[in-house]
């Protein structure tokens, strides 16, 4: 009898133990029996969903071979790091189980850990959370600390956490050709990770297409000069480039952070060509201007093949200012123009052609472009292109001259790294330590050195009347 009501309560008491075991996971944080923990610390036994902390958190970093996840206090900005094995449950927010490696890094999670030996019990995607993934259209201001993503502006964290290619970056790396994915609460946004990066271009034996077009996918689109170093998105474009009606074309692959060089000198160059382009505009008493000299629309207009760049104004209405790819003999084009609420003043609709540096159309990235048809070239073509070139010759320097004596007191500096080679919207400016003329606007300073990665950073200038000094983090060596 006494040994039927020892054995009985032995039965309840493991009965007891497992019930405790099994339900952890829904123990408020904080809480975890004593019965439970004696049993981890005196035996050493990982005991699955026991845990005594809570926490919302940024993912920093993992490392899947020491199994390990780094994390980011959402609140108090603290980080630790957690271990991970078989036992830990992994949950998307629908509670859809994931692998560790499905958890991406910069993503906002709920976490379940014991504090005692660091372990990780849960990790899940924080279903309050703010998500927004797979974004190419935003407008990064980080001069305010700010990201706006269709009309909707969100405060960026001080503490941000910015991932790219599993490395913790700043978020002045971040280029507007890059895709993102971010993660918040409400209007705040506490981790970034760059779904598609950016890479690098150089063109070699660029001679004969100096002053022409080169147009990497639609996406870059700027006038070529020696020795370039472009900003390109991560992927496989077609590149194009262009000068007096040739051209050339090639598939190019370009990798996160890698440089690629084009052999120019090896590319099969086409005929010149020209089309004809027989333009509709609204309202009819619109005029445009191509490539910086006004045309007559009221009958077809004769441009060499490649890219052009194309200002329609009139007044009462906004201004159209954009490229225009002539590929073909032929083409028909119609522009609309949108009323204003502002009227352009008469100066500036009576005379399209004098426009300044603003008024240019954006190189990179391209909102907008109309793609044409256009045939075949005739001899006074060739007089009247020398003349455009030289006018718009002419108005570039009157312009840079204004721009210059405008700001000629004030500079931005590049100071660190030291000994690197500088380009500014992928133009050379020097070696550092190097400066600039100042102006307000967005820049991608870009810098390079042999056996190093290189970098780039977007830099948003201000409009005070004093100088700008920057310093970057060293170069990275490149792997061999």
């Amino acid at each position: 009898m006494l040994d039927k009501k020892i054995t009985k309560t032995i039965y309840g008491a493991v009965l007891a133990a497992l019930m405790l075991t099994v339900g952890g996971c829904s123990v408020p944080a904080g809480s975890v029996s004593e019965t439970a923990q004696e049993t981890k610390e005196d035996f050493g036994i990982k005991t699955a969903g026991v845990y005594d902390s809570e926490d919302a958190a940024v993912v920093v970093k993992k490392n899947a071979e020491e199994g390990t996840i780094q994390l980011q206090n959402i609140a108090t900005a603290k980080r630790y790091t957690l271990n991970y094995d078989g036992t830990t449950r992994v949950f998307d927010k629908n509670d859809v189980a994931l692998s560790m490696q499905q958890i991406k890094e910069g993503s906002v999670v709920t976490v379940r850990f014991y504090k005692a030996d660091k372990s990780l019990s849960y990790i899940k995607e924080n279903a309050d959370a703010l998500s927004l993934g797979e974004l190419s259209n935003y407008e990064l201001d980080l001069q305010n600390g700010k990201i706006t993503v269709g009309g909707n502006t969100y405060v960026l964290s001080s503490n941000v956490v910015v991932i790219s290619d599993g490395r913790e970056t700043e978020p002045w790396e971040l280029n507007a050709l890059d895709v993102i994915s971010v993660w918040g609460y409400q209007d705040r946004i506490y981790g970034i990770h760059v779904e598609k990066g950016h890479g690098y271009l150089r063109l070699q034996n660029e001679d004969y297409f100096v002053n022409g077009w080169i147009d990497i996918g639609d996406k870059v689109i700027r006038k070529i000069e020696e020795d370039m170093l472009l900003v390109v998105p991560e992927g496989t474009f077609n590149a194009m480039v262009s000068n007096k009606g040739s051209s050339a074309m090639q598939e190019i692959t370009f990798a996160r952070n890698e440089e690629m060089l084009w052999d120019l000198g090896s590319v099969e160059i086409t005929v010149v060509q020209t089309g004809k382009i027989i333009f509709t505009l609204t309202p009819a008493t619109a005029r445009m201007a191509i490539d910086g000299r006004e045309v007559d629309t009221s009958k077809p207009v004769e441009l060499e093949y490649g890219l052009h760049s194309m200002r329609i104004v009139a007044e009462g209405y906004d201004t159209v200012a954009q490229y225009i790819k002539v590929a073909e003999p032929s083409a028909n084009i119609s522009v609309e123009l949108e009323k204003s609420s502002e009227p352009e003043s008469s100066e500036q609709t009576s005379e399209p052609d004098k426009k300044t540096q603003e008024d240019e159309p954006e190189e990179t990235p391209v909102n907008k472009k109309y793609a044409l048809n256009v045939t075949e070239n005739e001899d006074a073509k060739d007089d009247d292109r020398e003349e455009t070139e030289k006018e718009s010759e002419e108005r570039s320097s009157e312009v840079s001259s204004d721009v210059l004596s405008a700001t000629e007191k004030y500079k931005v500096y590049i100071d660190a790294p030291e000994d690197v080679e500088a380009y500014l919207d992928g133009s050379y400016i020097g070696i550092t330590p190097v400066n600039f003329p100042k102006r307000a606007g967005n820049y991608v300073v870009t810098l390079r050195k042999a056996g190093y990665q290189t970098r780039s950073y977007t830099l948003q200038i201000d409009s005070e009347k004093k100088d700008v000094n920057y310093s970057f983090t060293e170069l990275v060596e490149t792997e061999e």
